[in-house]
């Protein structure tokens, strides 16, 4: 008697050409379970990914527990060759092999979160077994995503800021002092620093900071520099900046004195003043600052933040 051997690939050509409605990947995807409670073969198939890159994972019936035949490459089928595979696809094949079956799943939609699936094992070893062929029906299992807890918002701040020009600031000596003014207004002072008042006038030009903001006045544990009510953004040469990542930052009692920490690296230090280390903390998060820069480091003569 002549055998015929039917390769993989006509197999699936030949189920694919029966005529269904197109279909998304999407309808493929998911968690799925027999219909038959009774069925001996796939009990529970899971299909993730994209059309590039697609999982089929499958659980057999055994006792007293499913037994799992592992996660495998899966491929999508389009209705022809130029159709967008992610949007029509109607179809997805998986092969699951052991020592001594191979065994070819060939799923596509079947209705309202219903999927049908094809099943084709073959014994490959000595063997008195026939191979064999079998049709599932499963259901789509809704998985409720994780429930997280709302995070609570951010309180309002009052800021204290004062608004400046600065296209008109200067650095002036007033009284021996190195300062930057706009107009008659002092606004930073460097003592005999001249190139370090220099230096912070070109970096305000830079960036065009027009507001100078404070925590804690008249002695204010926080300063930072804004441009048009935003974070100064930009990158420019020869900064002295150090990062930190504010979606982690936490205010600490560390040694009796409040900080604002990033893991084991302390930001600023505010003393004995935790409303105003936790003032500074919403500060930080609503403009979402990550540098924190310098003039004049180890003593600086004049500090900014942005992003």
């Amino acid at each position: 008697m002549k055998k015929t051997i039917v390769s993989t690939s006509l197999v699936i050509l030949c189920l694919l050409s029966y005529s269904i409605s197109f279909a998304a990947l999407s309808q493929m995807t998911g968690k799925w379970e027999n219909t038959d409670s009774g069925a001996r073969g796939i009990t529970t198939l899971v299909i993730d990914g994209n059309a590039r890159n697609l999982t089929m994972h499958a659980w057999g019936k055994c006792h007293p527990n499913d037994c799992d035949w592992g996660e495998v490459a899966a491929y999508p089928y389009a209705p022809d060759v130029s159709a967008p595979l992610e949007m029509t696809a109607k179809a997805a094949s998986a092969m699951f092999t052991t020592s001594f079956s191979q065994t070819l799943v060939i799923v596509r939609p079947a209705g309202n979160n219903t999927l049908r699936a094809e099943v084709f094992t073959r014994f490959t070893g000595y063997s008195n077994r026939n191979n064999y062929t079998a049709v599932y029906t499963f259901k789509r299992q809704l998985q409720l995503a994780p429930v997280r807890p709302m995070p609570l918002p951010m309180p309002i701040v009052k800021e204290d800021c004062v608004s400046f020009n600065p296209a008109t600031a200067t650095v002036t000596n007033i009284n021996g002092n190195w300062t930057i003014v706009d107009g008659n207004h002092l606004m930073f002072n460097f003592g005999d620093k001249k190139a370090e008042a220099l230096k912070a006038l070109k970096i305000i030009k830079f960036y065009r900071m027009n507001s100078s903001c404070f925590v804690g006045r008249p002695d204010p544990s926080f300063q930072y520099l804004l441009v048009n009510g935003n974070a100064p953004q930009g990158n420019m040469p020869g900064e002295d900046c150090v990062s930190f990542n504010p979606n982690t930052i936490e205010v600490r009692n560390i040694g009796g004195s409040w900080k604002i920490v990033d893991g084991s690296h302390w930001l600023f230090n505010f003393g004995s003043k935790e409303s105003e280390a936790r003032k500074a903390f919403a500060i930080i998060k609503k403009y979402g600052f990550s540098r924190s820069c310098f003039v004049g480091r180890p003593n600086p003569s004049f500090k900014y933040l942005r992003k």
